[in-house]
């Protein structure tokens, strides 16, 4: 039987107390508001001590699955494995460290049932060190600037989906998913709410400076093509200052007999070589996205699947599901 609420928890060597925390706070916010619900963890490729503790769980708490990736692929595919094995009529997406907070689900469920079918949560502030703050405020603004897309400041993976949206989110090709931009790009009725971004009690982040960059990589080249449109500017803008160095050198010559400075041309020819560099290093980061979609390799891999919610009927209506997401993937 289909649940009213799926909460999807991607989950990557987090710390056990914040595991058991998110399903106390859950119950805390879930409980009073009358729904059945689920609580779907995905373990993308974690530890033994992650790992342990989801069998745990998924043995003795009777509404949770336990999707269990082949490797680590990423909190994006793992947060698509996790709405392909949620069947909840509404499906909350939050991070497994609870810097987030869960009570903010009570407020989505309200404006869902006010007929959104998208509710993202909008960071007014964020406690995390400086760098990290800076960071995702310039990231956020560049790609608001030059994506085709408008996607909203501020915003991480925290939100409610209506089912229609997980449904249409599943079918998009996309083996590079960057959801923060998918779902504004597929419409419907979006709704933000601020939240304060809580610091991290427990544990350490597993989200280092390389997987930000690469998210932040798929984020750019995924919805928008202003780096190549900025290809033919910087070329027009070199041909325009070699022009003009080779007028005022003529100039320079004609008016005082001087030669040409040998070291103004070098300058122009490594200006010109760089750029030519630059130009081919943009097409072959396209290029490398594209041979990616191209060959088609599943987003994700699931070696097990844990918990009592995993029975005969409902895995064969997810098996279906997943089925149709991985031709399209």
């Amino acid at each position: 039987m289909a649940s009213d609420l799926s909460v999807v928890v991607a989950v990557y060597n987090e710390d056990p107390r914040n595991l058991l925390s998110m399903l106390d706070r859950l119950r805390g916010v879930i409980g009073p508001l009358g729904m059945s619900y689920e609580v779907v963890f995905v373990n993308d490729g974690s530890g033994e001590r992650t790992s342990k503790a989801l069998r745990e769980i998924a043995q003795q708490v009777e509404y949770v699955k336990v999707v269990v990736l082949s490797r680590n692929f990423g909190q994006q595919a793992a947060i698509s494995a996790g709405m392909a094995h949620c069947d909840g009529q509404a499906v909350v997406n939050i991070d497994s460290d609870l810097q987030d907070p869960p009570e903010l689900i009570a407020d989505m469920v309200r404006l869902w049932k006010e007929g959104y079918e998208v509710v993202y949560a909008q960071r007014s502030s964020r406690r995390d060190r400086f760098s990290k703050r800076l960071s995702a405020f310039l990231f956020y603004r560049v790609l608001a600037m030059v994506s085709s897309v408008k996607i909203p400041w501020d915003t991480g993976d925290y939100r409610l989906m209506d089912r229609k949206v997980i449904e249409a989110l599943d079918s998009l090709p996309e083996k590079t998913r960057f959801l923060r931009g998918m779902v504004p790009w597929l419409g419907f009725k979006q709704v933000g709410i601020p939240i304060e971004r809580d610091a991290r009690s427990v544990g350490e982040s597993t989200y280092t400076l390389r997987k930000l960059l690469c998210l932040a990589t798929d984020g750019l080249l995924s919805f928008s093509a202003a780096p190549l449109y900025l290809i033919p500017v910087l070329g027009l803008a070199l041909l325009a200052l070699g022009a003009i160095g080779v007028l005022l050198c003529l100039l320079s010559r004609q008016v005082n007999g001087a030669p040409v400075d040998t070291g103004l041309v070098l300058s122009f020819m490594v200006a010109l070589t760089g750029l030519q560099m630059l130009s081919t290093g943009i097409m072959a980061v396209y290029q490398s996205k594209i041979t990616d979609e191209v060959r088609a390799r599943p987003t994700y891999l699931v070696s097990e699947r844990l918990g009592a919610p995993f029975s005969t009927q409902s895995t064969e209506k997810l098996a279906d599901r997943r089925e149709v997401y991985s031709r399209s993937s």
